[in-house]
């Protein structure tokens, strides 16, 4: 009885684990990205790796490649950016990553931030 209740722990955490892994990902910004600051004036910044919100959104990508998990639908407010075939959103709560390869960009994955982690990519009425 004692081998069958280890059993069926080891069973539990093992599945527990498993699934709170989630998705890694690898993503590498391109040299350019259109940095959309509002959805209603379609108002837009192209930023290179010279610019402060470039590096700390590849910073930030680069460092948080493990731990996302599948998402769908579309996410309000934050700052939406364009790099190659992924759309990348931040809000203030978390990053989602896009694919844009079809006519409207479609949710992949998302990632749960610290609070105010991102917060000086978001615009300030935000």
């Amino acid at each position: 009885m004692n081998n069958k209740i280890k059993y069926t722990i080891i069973t539990f955490l093992c599945a527990i684990f498993l699934a709170g892994c989630g998705k890694t990902l690898n993503i590498q910004l391109a040299p350019e990205v259109t940095m959309y600051l509002s959805q209603e004036t379609k108002e837009r910044v192209t930023i290179t790796a010279q610019d402060e919100a470039y590096k700390m959104l590849s910073q930030w990508l680069n460092e948080h490649q493990t731990g996302w998990f599948t998402a769908s639908g579309r996410f309000q407010g934050g700052v939406y950016f364009r790099s190659g075939e992924h759309g990348i959103q931040v809000t203030k709560t978390k990053v989602i990553i896009y694919s844009t390869k079809g006519s409207k960009p479609q949710a992949l994955y998302a990632q749960e931030i610290r609070k105010g982690e991102l917060n000086k990519l978001l615009p300030s009425a935000q």
